[in-house]
Protein backbone atom coordinates (compact mmCIF):
# COMPACT_ATOMS: atom_id res chain seq x y z
CA UNK A 1 0.00 0.00 0.00
CA UNK A 2 1.64 3.13 -0.74
CA UNK A 3 1.97 5.65 1.66
CA UNK A 4 2.68 9.56 1.53
CA UNK A 5 3.38 12.31 3.63
CA UNK A 6 4.82 16.02 3.28
CA UNK A 7 5.67 19.14 5.86
CA UNK A 8 4.41 20.35 9.14
CA UNK A 9 1.82 22.85 9.48
CA UNK A 10 0.71 24.58 12.10
CA UNK A 11 -3.20 26.70 11.30
CA UNK A 12 -5.50 27.47 13.70
CA UNK A 13 -9.72 27.94 13.07
CA UNK A 14 -12.56 28.27 15.34
CA UNK A 15 -16.04 27.29 14.47
CA UNK A 16 -19.30 27.01 16.45
CA UNK A 17 -20.32 24.40 14.85
CA UNK A 18 -18.84 21.37 12.94
CA UNK A 19 -20.00 19.08 10.48
CA UNK A 20 -20.33 15.55 9.47
CA UNK A 21 -21.22 14.59 5.82
CA UNK A 22 -23.57 11.46 5.23
CA UNK A 23 -23.20 10.86 1.52
CA UNK A 24 -25.49 10.74 -1.03
CA UNK A 25 -26.98 6.97 -2.10
CA UNK A 26 -24.67 5.13 -4.90
CA UNK A 27 -27.56 2.97 -6.27
CA UNK A 28 -29.79 5.82 -6.78
CA UNK A 29 -29.35 9.60 -8.21
CA UNK A 30 -29.62 12.38 -5.29
CA UNK A 31 -32.59 14.55 -5.74
CA UNK A 32 -30.76 17.96 -5.30
CA UNK A 33 -27.19 18.53 -6.99
CA UNK A 34 -25.95 19.99 -3.53
CA UNK A 35 -25.86 18.56 -0.57
CA UNK A 36 -28.89 19.43 2.20
CA UNK A 37 -28.03 20.67 5.56
CA UNK A 38 -29.83 20.19 8.92
CA UNK A 39 -28.66 21.98 11.88
CA UNK A 40 -28.20 19.88 14.80
CA UNK A 41 -28.27 22.57 18.54
CA UNK A 42 -29.57 20.16 21.29
CA UNK A 43 -26.58 18.06 22.48
CA UNK A 44 -29.01 15.23 23.18
CA UNK A 45 -29.95 14.72 19.15
CA UNK A 46 -26.21 15.70 18.78
CA UNK A 47 -25.14 12.75 20.36
CA UNK A 48 -27.82 10.57 19.16
CA UNK A 49 -25.88 10.41 15.75
CA UNK A 50 -22.75 9.08 17.60
CA UNK A 51 -24.13 5.52 18.93
CA UNK A 52 -22.07 2.80 17.42
CA UNK A 53 -25.17 1.05 15.97
CA UNK A 54 -26.34 3.82 14.68
CA UNK A 55 -23.20 4.89 12.33
CA UNK A 56 -23.12 1.20 11.58
CA UNK A 57 -26.18 1.24 9.90
CA UNK A 58 -25.74 4.22 8.37
CA UNK A 59 -22.88 2.76 6.82
CA UNK A 60 -25.20 0.00 5.24
CA UNK A 61 -27.40 1.89 4.26
CA UNK A 62 -24.65 3.88 2.23
CA UNK A 63 -23.89 1.30 0.06
CA UNK A 64 -27.20 1.16 -1.43
CA UNK A 65 -28.66 -1.59 -0.46
CA UNK A 66 -32.05 -2.20 0.95
CA UNK A 67 -31.65 -3.91 4.71
CA UNK A 68 -34.19 -5.12 7.15
CA UNK A 69 -34.10 -4.93 10.78
CA UNK A 70 -33.26 -8.41 10.98
CA UNK A 71 -30.63 -8.11 8.44
CA UNK A 72 -28.90 -4.67 10.27
CA UNK A 73 -29.30 -6.66 13.51
CA UNK A 74 -26.73 -8.76 12.26
CA UNK A 75 -24.10 -5.75 11.66
CA UNK A 76 -24.87 -4.09 14.68
CA UNK A 77 -24.89 -7.28 16.74
CA UNK A 78 -28.12 -5.89 18.76
CA UNK A 79 -31.51 -7.90 18.52
CA UNK A 80 -33.75 -6.98 15.61
CA UNK A 81 -35.98 -4.84 17.87
CA UNK A 82 -33.23 -3.50 19.03
CA UNK A 83 -32.40 -2.55 15.45
CA UNK A 84 -35.54 -1.31 14.36
CA UNK A 85 -35.80 1.20 17.41
CA UNK A 86 -32.56 2.53 15.64
CA UNK A 87 -33.30 2.81 12.21
CA UNK A 88 -36.87 5.04 13.34
CA UNK A 89 -34.69 7.06 15.49
CA UNK A 90 -32.49 7.53 12.00
CA UNK A 91 -35.84 7.94 9.73
CA UNK A 92 -36.69 11.43 12.39
CA UNK A 93 -33.38 12.55 11.65
CA UNK A 94 -33.81 11.68 7.62
CA UNK A 95 -31.23 9.22 7.05
CA UNK A 96 -33.05 6.42 6.47
CA UNK A 97 -36.64 5.56 5.11
CA UNK A 98 -38.94 2.73 4.45
CA UNK A 99 -38.18 1.18 1.14
CA UNK A 100 -40.56 -0.81 -1.18
CA UNK A 101 -41.87 -4.00 0.30
CA UNK A 102 -40.19 -7.35 -0.64
CA UNK A 103 -41.95 -9.68 -2.54
CA UNK A 104 -42.42 -11.62 0.89
CA UNK A 105 -44.20 -8.64 2.38
CA UNK A 106 -43.15 -9.80 5.82
CA UNK A 107 -40.36 -8.01 6.59
CA UNK A 108 -39.97 -4.09 6.05
CA UNK A 109 -36.60 -3.01 4.60
CA UNK A 110 -35.14 0.04 4.56
CA UNK A 111 -32.92 3.04 2.77
CA UNK A 112 -30.94 5.20 2.97
CA UNK A 113 -32.66 8.44 1.89
CA UNK A 114 -31.71 9.36 -1.74
CA UNK A 115 -29.82 12.94 -1.16
CA UNK A 116 -26.50 13.42 1.05
CA UNK A 117 -26.89 15.02 4.16
CA UNK A 118 -24.29 17.90 5.87
CA UNK A 119 -25.20 17.93 9.40
CA UNK A 120 -24.02 20.80 11.31
CA UNK A 121 -23.46 19.92 14.87
CA UNK A 122 -23.61 23.06 17.42
CA UNK A 123 -20.83 23.23 19.53
CA UNK A 124 -21.03 26.18 20.96
CA UNK A 125 -21.97 25.17 24.49
CA UNK A 126 -19.73 22.29 26.65
CA UNK A 127 -22.80 20.11 26.19
CA UNK A 128 -23.09 20.50 22.39
CA UNK A 129 -19.29 20.73 21.89
CA UNK A 130 -19.12 16.96 23.50
CA UNK A 131 -22.04 15.78 21.85
CA UNK A 132 -20.03 17.08 18.10
CA UNK A 133 -16.93 15.56 19.64
CA UNK A 134 -18.59 11.77 20.30
CA UNK A 135 -19.94 11.81 16.63
CA UNK A 136 -16.77 13.03 15.25
CA UNK A 137 -15.20 10.01 16.91
CA UNK A 138 -17.35 7.28 16.07
CA UNK A 139 -16.72 8.75 12.67
CA UNK A 140 -13.44 8.30 12.81
CA UNK A 141 -13.51 4.49 14.53
CA UNK A 142 -15.50 3.79 11.82
CA UNK A 143 -13.53 4.64 9.27
CA UNK A 144 -10.37 3.64 10.86
CA UNK A 145 -11.53 -0.26 11.75
CA UNK A 146 -12.20 -0.36 7.63
CA UNK A 147 -9.22 0.91 7.04
CA UNK A 148 -7.46 -1.72 9.93
CA UNK A 149 -9.24 -4.41 8.50
CA UNK A 150 -8.10 -3.95 5.11
CA UNK A 151 -3.87 -3.62 6.24
CA UNK A 152 -4.72 -6.56 8.16
CA UNK A 153 -5.44 -8.48 5.08
CA UNK A 154 -3.98 -7.01 2.29
CA UNK A 155 -1.35 -9.82 1.56
CA UNK A 156 -4.70 -11.89 0.30
CA UNK A 157 -5.58 -8.69 -1.77
CA UNK A 158 -5.81 -8.77 -5.17
CA UNK A 159 -2.24 -7.48 -6.58
CA UNK A 160 -4.61 -4.34 -8.28
CA UNK A 161 -6.48 -4.01 -5.09
CA UNK A 162 -2.74 -3.75 -3.24
CA UNK A 163 -1.46 -1.19 -5.48
CA UNK A 164 -4.29 1.41 -5.39
CA UNK A 165 -4.94 1.80 -1.84
CA UNK A 166 -3.48 4.73 -0.42
CA UNK A 167 -2.36 5.94 3.20
CA UNK A 168 -1.00 9.32 3.78
CA UNK A 169 -1.12 12.73 5.03
CA UNK A 170 0.25 16.11 4.36
CA UNK A 171 0.64 18.89 7.18
CA UNK A 172 0.88 22.37 5.19
CA UNK A 173 0.71 26.06 6.44
CA UNK A 174 -2.41 27.39 5.34
CA UNK A 175 -4.58 30.12 6.19
CA UNK A 176 -8.45 29.78 7.12
CA UNK A 177 -9.12 30.67 3.77
CA UNK A 178 -6.90 28.36 1.87
CA UNK A 179 -8.09 25.55 4.10
CA UNK A 180 -11.15 25.92 3.11
CA UNK A 181 -9.91 25.92 -0.25
CA UNK A 182 -8.76 22.42 0.22
CA UNK A 183 -11.45 21.23 1.42
CA UNK A 184 -13.79 22.43 -1.39
CA UNK A 185 -10.81 21.02 -3.78
CA UNK A 186 -10.72 17.53 -1.90
CA UNK A 187 -14.96 17.15 -2.08
CA UNK A 188 -15.03 18.66 -6.41
CA UNK A 189 -12.33 15.74 -6.78
CA UNK A 190 -15.26 13.02 -5.61
CA UNK A 191 -18.01 14.54 -7.26
CA UNK A 192 -17.60 12.98 -11.06
CA UNK A 193 -17.77 9.29 -8.99
CA UNK A 194 -20.99 10.02 -6.81
CA UNK A 195 -24.24 9.24 -7.24
CA UNK A 196 -23.44 6.43 -9.52
CA UNK A 197 -26.39 3.97 -10.09
CA UNK A 198 -26.04 0.26 -9.75
CA UNK A 199 -26.96 -0.66 -12.85
CA UNK A 200 -24.30 1.74 -14.65
CA UNK A 201 -20.97 1.03 -12.38
CA UNK A 202 -18.03 0.08 -14.61
CA UNK A 203 -16.75 -3.09 -14.35
CA UNK A 204 -14.36 -4.30 -11.66
CA UNK A 205 -15.43 -1.89 -9.12
CA UNK A 206 -15.91 -1.99 -5.90
CA UNK A 207 -16.94 0.03 -3.04
CA UNK A 208 -13.93 2.16 -1.35
CA UNK A 209 -13.93 3.89 1.18
CA UNK A 210 -12.61 7.56 0.54
CA UNK A 211 -11.91 9.64 4.25
CA UNK A 212 -11.11 13.05 3.75
CA UNK A 213 -9.68 14.97 7.21
CA UNK A 214 -9.09 18.25 7.58
CA UNK A 215 -7.79 19.99 11.04
CA UNK A 216 -5.67 22.86 12.58
CA UNK A 217 -2.21 21.14 14.91
CA UNK A 218 -3.07 22.47 18.46
CA UNK A 219 -1.39 25.44 19.10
Amino acid sequence: MPTGRSSRSQPRSRRAAAQAEFAEVPGRPARTATAETRRLQDPRDIRALAHPARIAIIDALASGDELTATECAELTGLSPSATAYHLKLLERYALAEPAPARNDARERPWRATDRRMLVELDSSTPAGAAAATAVGRALIDRSRALAEAFVAGEHAEPAEWQDVAFLGNADLWLTPEETRAVTAALIAALEPYRGRVLADRPARTRRVRVMNMVFPHPE
